[in-house]
């Protein structure tokens, strides 16, 4: 199969593992519309051979790392096989809850510290925190203590959800964290409470939340990799599995870097059209970039 070289504007690989998940935060960003259930089931996963075959055509660069994220990477039964057996040149980072504890063992029996580490300003492995389903959080420090005193680069994240609750919390787990000499950052909260918006979508006004929905030019300099392998053009199109632009087991599939029709603008993925940090933590840009958007039924757009 053909290389996939990732284009220098690329600053992102996304390859969610699978969508299973063991816990049910409520503002979970995997599901948005919380009038129909999202079922995370439903998502097919490749199995740990395909999904090195596949990972390994991907010629990156060292600032921009496989980054395994879900659901939760440690539900796949192949996690440990697959980050073993990528090729040493491409980097690895890893978004996870850290809580499903027989997958933790085996991983600090099973994986290098040196292997998912690398020169960024963030860890490699970053944890995050969610009071609603963690308490207050005491078994999670102890679990990322064991891993940092492998030498793991990791910490803790925490989204700042904003009920009394959740930020009563993270304030508690802040202490505890410089405590225990963990790394601990905060994560703006995204999505909508007690019906109201919060995010900054100021670039592109109305690109979220809304009924009506109109149509415009798209790209996203990200590689999006659903759980069968799939590349989706945005994370709408990975949630919701519709529009798929190929898949990594395609020996013929390459990365194009074009804009694409899109009809769903006004329902975008939070994730896709916020301002937010780029990898060097510099905050103000935003994974999407969208043009001519129109308010027509039907699309005057060439392409």
């Amino acid at each position: 199969m053909r290389p996939i070289i990732i284009p220098e504007n690329y600053k992102y690989i996304a390859t969610f593992l699978s969508m299973r998940c063991n816990l049910n935060c409520s503002f979970c960003l995997n599901s948005l519309d919380k009038s129909k259930e999202f079922n995370r089931l439903k998502f097919k996963e490749l199995i740990g051979e395909q999904w090195v075959e596949a990972l390994n055509r991907i010629q990156s660069r060292p600032e921009v790392p496989i980054t395994f994220s879900g659901g939760e990477p440690f539900l796949h039964p192949d996690f440990i096989y697959i980050i073993n057996n990528l090729k040493k040149d491409l980097n690895i980072d890893i978004l996870t809850n850290l809580s499903y504890l027989n997958a933790v063992e085996k991983f600090l029996e099973q994986i290098d510290p040196n292997r998912i580490k690398r020169n960024a300003p963030y860890a490699s492995i970053r944890v995050s925190y969610h009071p609603e389903q963690m308490g207050d959080g005491e078994k999670l420090i102890e679990t990322v203590k064991k891993l940092k005193d492998k030498g793991f680069s990791i910490g803790i994240w925490a989204v700042q959800y904003p009920s009394q609750q959740q930020l009563q919390a993270i304030t508690q787990m802040q202490f505890r964290c410089r405590d225990a000499d963990i790394d601990f950052r905060l994560k703006d909260f995204t999505g909508t409470y007690k019906e109201e918006l919060y995010g900054d979508y100021s670039k592109y006004p109305d690109s979220v939340m809304q009924e009506k929905t109109k149509y415009c030019l798209c790209k996203i300099p990200e590689l999006i990799i659903g759980p069968n392998g799939n590349v989706y053009k945005c994370h709408k199109n990975l949630y919701e599995e519709e529009f798929p632009i190929g898949n990594l087991l395609d020996p013929n599939f390459e990365l194009k870097e074009e804009f694409r029709i899109c009809n769903k603008y006004g329902q975008c993925h939070p994730c896709d059209v916020k301002l937010k940090t780029n990898y060097k933590q510099e905050l103000g840009k935003t994974s999407a970039e969208i043009k001519d958007i129109e308010d027509s039924s039907e699309p005057k757009i060439v392409v």
